[in-house]
């Protein structure tokens, strides 16, 4: 099967741009997510505000790029693309893990941000110096990681992602009933509009799309360290939103970011994806004179 790109090329990665006016909101994913991601709070504002989502190397239709998984490396990717673009300054919004990349590039690059969106952080402070517990979760994730890859070239994951996609959350079937993450991608997942839905079934498919998270998911302590030690400049608006099912730890992390921070209830991580007006609207709101 195959799925044309939505978007454009730029700078060699796929970028996918929605409506229009100033300034330019770009989007940025989570660890293993790609444009397809952000499709419900683009199409909330598109009568509102140019929006750019697009796809990290190596993820969704951007080819993969050789060297080290870094958040500079990540970010002189988006600061080309941006400047490609020439509309600066821009309202940056992080997913998760894509948080930390925003926030890196609003230090390294200060006068390119306008006000950044944190939409469920991940908290740097977990990962930096990670406990042996931490370390075994990671080096599983990046294990199963690359199992899955070896499984996509043999063509395996395609009956999988059959199992996995063909049923709408809820339904468990055979095999979601055996795992509690694999039913919690499949009730994300079907909360994306079915072009999406139907991008992910291919890309998923793809080997590099393992290597890719894998070598992610292995960076995650550096990476983590990397965005403790680049904070974002104070004079900075930055909103944050949590997800209902944090920590209290956790919740006075995403505090600390904020100058404007709400916790949204009834959602856990994925935000954007329950509640992508709200997400929509703290995004109008973000600039310094605008209250959440």
């Amino acid at each position: 099967m195959r799925v044309d790109p939505p978007g454009r090329f730029v700078s060699g990665l796929h970028m996918r741009t929605l409506g229009s006016g100033r300034p330019l909101v770009v989007l940025e994913a989570g660890i293993a997510a790609t444009s397809a991601n952000w499709i419900s709070v683009q199409q909330e504002l598109s009568g509102r505000a140019q929006t750019c989502s697009y796809d990290r190397a190596g993820l969704g239709w951007s080819p993969a790029a050789p060297g080290e998984r870094t958040l500079r490396r990540w970010s002189d990717d988006l600061h080309r693309l941006i400047h490609q673009l020439g509309e600066t300054p821009v309202v940056l919004v992080g997913h998760s893990f894509g948080a930390c990349v925003v926030r890196v590039y609003a230090h390294r690059f200060p006068n390119d941000v306008a006000a950044l969106v944190l939409v469920d952080p991940m908290v740097p402070e977990e990962f930096a110096e990670p406990t042996l517990r931490t370390r075994l979760r990671l080096w599983r994730a990046a294990f199963f990681s690359y199992v899955a890859g070896l499984g996509a070239a043999a063509g395996l994951v395609r009956l999988g992602l059959w199992a996995l996609l063909r049923r709408g959350p809820g339904n468990p079937g055979p095999v979601l009933g055996v795992s509690a993450t694999l039913r919690r991608v499949a009730d994300e997942v079907g909360k994306l509009p079915p072009e999406a839905v139907a991008a992910l079934r291919v890309h998923w498919t793809r080997p590099r799309f393992y290597w890719e998270l894998a070598a992610a998911i292995a960076a995650l302590p550096s990476c983590a360290r990397e965005a403790i030690g680049l904070p974002v400049p104070e004079h900075l608006p930055v909103t944050v939103l949590s997800g209902s099912h944090q920590t209290p730890a956790a919740l006075e992390r995403h505090r600390a970011l904020a100058t404007r921070h709400r916790v949204v209830d009834g959602s856990a991580h994925w935000i954007h994806l329950d509640h992508p007006s709200l997400v929509a609207e703290a995004i109008l709101a973000a600039g310094p004179a605008s209250p959440l």
